[in-house]
């Protein structure tokens, strides 16, 4: 496996590449954010309450703040890239999985990437963990971040190693034939739960 250093300069290649950017780049390629200075990094830290994991750090510090990696690319710290509601992973911790019983990620984990359709990537930032949110809550997946990322560069479908997927039969809404559909059953991994 790569160490840390050979993965950051694989990165910083790969998102030199607007093509290759990030899993939609073929639909819309973000811009790449310049790279986070260490105030805003620590700003960030101050607001969220938490420090961030030191390989998420350092991929917005070395790489860019957000606009690259798997899915629609990493979402950045205020300031870089944001999501397609313009918001940071600061604004997101509130956003998402909100709801009666839930009000907002739990401490130490923040949004990674949008896959679309109410489907993030998140990190706990204190263990390195990557997790699937979706409508069913939080799923700790087998990857670590670095490991998720390697993973992403040698071209493995992550998001089809997140969950499991059943078929069912649905109507083209073009042609009006119909067609198999593939979509997301249940996520892969264990339920989360800080200890």
């Amino acid at each position: 496996m790569m160490n840390q250093d050979e993965l950051i300069h694989a990165l910083q290649q790969r998102a030199k590449n607007p093509m290759l950017r990030t899993d939609y780049a073929d639909r819309a390629c973000p811009e790449l954010a310049a790279p986070a200075s260490p105030h805003v990094v620590a700003q960030t830290e101050s607001v969220l309450g938490f420090p961030l994991h030191p390989l998420h750090k350092r991929l917005l510090t070395d790489v860019g703040n957000g606009g690259f990696g798997p899915g629609d690319g990493l979402i950045g710290l205020p300031g870089g890239r944001l999501d397609d509601d313009g918001q940071s992973i600061v604004e997101l911790r509130h956003v998402l999985w909100s709801g009666p019983e839930k009000a907002g990620l739990p401490d130490n984990v923040v949004a990674l990437c949008d896959w679309g359709d109410s489907i993030w990537s998140c990190i706990d930032e204190e263990t390195g963990s990557v997790l699937t949110l979706d409508a069913s809550g939080l799923t700790e997946t087998p990857w670590s971040l670095h490991a998720w990322l390697v993973d992403w560069l040698n071209g493995q479908s992550l998001f089809g190693k997140m969950f499991v997927f059943q078929e069912r039969m649905i109507t083209n809404p073009f042609t009006k034939q119909l067609i198999v559909a593939r979509a997301p059953a249940s996520a892969i991994g264990v339920p989360y739960k800080r200890i």
